[in-house]
């Protein structure tokens, strides 16, 4: 279980975030949603660490990250942020070696080869294995940069807005990894989105934040509702039903 627990975080005098507090399940995909400036990238920064924790706690089961050592951290929790420039002449394949170095420190093990070739299969980049990162695509190396946090292979995942460039096919393609990944190894993935019906779609819990605050918590039938919708970003949409789950239909 994540615990947050009374975060406040200002920058400059401006308040981000007030008080937030909530408890997210272990082992399931949990989406956070909201207009933009609702306050979904600063607490995923100060969840993971991007940001100082300035007020209240934040622990990933046993681990407080105000006073977890960095290396134990980094076999806790993987992230993946909206600002990712990797700098250097690599290759896919060196780049997701990277992923595995809390537990190599620079000297991989065959373990440690093996778990990149899994995850390259698993993500479909066995094309772009050889290829230098300078050389992809927008949305191939957002693949290749999501494949290196799942190397890390920690049971708690951050992503924030990892479908940014990614097309149909990749998009959905990677939110079933991740459901495959919750579901089968347990593993927590909490991902900020702003595609509702991915949300709707993959999502065990949503968490929804409007003006630095947690609106509503649940399941996706529950949470993403008209009046929701409303609430959060003062449209008018029409919520249809797809095998149990919400769709959401912007109404014209």
């Amino acid at each position: 279980m994540i615990k947050i627990d009374n975060i406040s975080h200002h920058i400059g005098k401006q308040q981000i975030l007030h008080d937030v507090t909530v408890s997210l399940p272990s082992a399931q995909i949990i989406a956070l949603i909201g207009p933009n400036g609702a306050g979904k990238s600063t607490l995923f920064s100060v969840m993971a660490r991007l940001q100082p924790l300035q007020s209240g706690q934040v622990c990933f089961g046993e681990h407080d990250i105000a006073s977890c050592h960095a290396r134990t951290l980094s076999k806790t929790v993987a992230m993946l942020g909206q600002d990712n420039q990797v700098q250097g002449r690599l290759r896919v394949h060196e780049l997701l070696m990277f992923g595995r170095y809390p537990y190599h420190q620079g000297q991989p093990t065959t373990n440690d080869q093996q778990k990149v070739q899994e995850i390259i299969e698993r993500f479909e980049l066995e094309p772009l294995a050889e290829r230098f990162l300078s050389t992809l695509s927008g949305g191939q190396r957002q693949r290749v940069l999501i494949a290196m946090i799942v190397c890390q292979d920690t049971p708690y995942l951050l992503l924030d807005e990892p479908l940014n460039n990614l097309d149909m096919y990749h998009a959905g393609r990677l939110m079933r990894e991740l459901r495959e990944l919750s579901h089968s190894q347990q593993k927590t993935v909490v991902i900020v989105l702003h595609d509702i019906n991915q949300a709707a779609q993959f999502a065990d819990t949503v968490v929804t934040m409007k003006s630095g605050q947690v609106m509503a918590v649940g399941k996706p039938a529950d949470v993403l509702t008209k009046e929701t919708m409303k609430e959060l970003y003062n449209v008018d949409v029409t919520v249809l039903s797809h095998q149990g789950r919400p769709v959401i239909v912007d109404t014209v």
